[in-house]
């Protein structure tokens, strides 16, 4: 199962998206361009502590520094540090809700078969 689509934000930028954690043998990874350069991941964000990200630039590609940690036990201390004052979550319950957001519109966009807009409060 998997899920592809278009966001169009209020300034114009155009975000695309490709999700899909069933589809078997692919990598995982993400890619952000932008004017100025390229971040790309490659196998990354799976059970795995594992993956490369690199930085595109006009000036080459260079590999950036990570800190390979388990996923799962990565989000279980910054909950725990969070809920104990001693730091800050992962994500926050407005990104929680924008979140559900999109993948409500989507949805949506789905069934109606056109675009539709995010209703976000936030």
């Amino acid at each position: 199962m998997g899920v592809m689509g278009v966001v169009r934000f209020a300034k114009g930028l155009l975000a695309q998206f490709h999700d899909a954690f069933t589809t078997r043998y692919a990598t995982t990874g993400f890619e952000v361009h932008g004017d100025e350069g390229s971040l790309v991941a490659t196998d990354c964000m799976t059970q795995q502590p594992k993956g490369a990200v690199t930085l595109r630039t006009s000036e080459g590609t260079v590999p950036l520094s990570l800190n390979h940690e388990d996923l799962y036990a990565r989000s279980i201390r910054l909950f725990q540090d969070a809920t104990s004052g001693a730091g800050t979550s992962a994500a926050t319950g407005e990104d929680g809700v924008h979140s559900l957001a999109l993948a409500l519109a989507t949805t949506e966009a789905v069934k109606a078969g056109r675009e539709t807009s995010v209703a976000s409060q936030g």
